[in-house]
């Protein structure tokens, strides 16, 4: 019979983690081991585009979380909490190694102000309420008037959304002209739309269609009047490329 006797004492292969195995545990578990450590722990946030809203009131919503990684915060879901806020139109939220994170705002403008309750709504060019106000707080942006509302709730759009719509469009162009000392927008008939200034000059503006072109041509007009000292009883832009200005008596 054979002998197999001699098989039996061969030295058994030594079973184990192959080296580059290990070589690759390593590296993963060093630059784990890296990014973990204090030297990426968040230090500083910093807020951009952010001109009604407090720094400190941004940093509130945003929560970010204390002694956070920088590679861990959870950039999604803190934009998603800021975009909640109905005065935020747009948030960004960018890592900047090591330490820093970048928060950027796009706020909604106020184009008017609309009394209400003792108080004033921030209404944006949307004719949406986004804010609420105990006073006025930008003599340039105009009081809107004529109009009762029916509905109010931060983040919507005000009701009766015709007229305060009307209203928020001639705001935004006046607001986007920059045209200082303005008093009221009176959106009374929302076809036939009424500017007052501060120095007692009535606009005689007509409806919000191509709105844009005729405030312009008022700028244009306020600054002659001012510049010349006219004393003037109203201004009718309401005829594109034809206005008329009455002198007052």
């Amino acid at each position: 019979m054979p002998d197999y006797s001699h098989m039996s004492q061969a030295p058994e292969r030594q079973r184990g983690i192959p080296f580059p195995a290990i070589v690759l545990l390593f590296i993963v578990l060093s630059i784990a081991a890296f990014l973990h450590s204090p030297y990426f722990e968040v230090r500083q946030v910093r807020v951009s585009g952010a001109d009604y809203l407090l720094e400190r009131e941004v940093l509130l919503i945003a929560d970010v979380p204390e002694k956070s990684n920088v590679f861990l915060v959870p950039a999604k879901e803190i934009e998603r909490r800021l975009l909640a806020t109905p005065r935020i139109r747009k948030a960004r939220v960018d890592r900047v190694i090591p330490d820093t994170l970048q928060i950027r705002l796009e706020e909604r403008t106020t184009v008017a102000y609309l009394p209400y309750g003792g108080y004033f709504i921030d209404i944006d060019e949307c004719g949406c309420a986004v804010a609420v106000s105990e006073a006025i707080t930008d003599p340039d942006v105009p009081l809107l008037l004529g109009v009762i509302p029916t509905y109010v709730a931060v983040g919507e759009r005000v009701r009766p959304e015709r007229s305060v719509a009307a209203g928020a469009a001639i705001g935004a162009a006046l607001v986007r002209q920059k045209i200082p000392n303005l008093s009221e927008v009176d959106v009374t008939s929302p076809e036939d739309v009424v500017i007052r200034t501060s120095d007692g000059i009535r606009v005689l503006a007509g409806s919000a269609g191509g709105i844009e072109e005729r405030v312009s041509l008022l700028d244009s007009i306020l600054a002659s009047v001012r510049e010349q000292g006219m004393r003037v009883d109203y201004i009718d832009v309401r005829v594109e490329g034809r206005p008329v200005i009455r002198p007052r008596r």
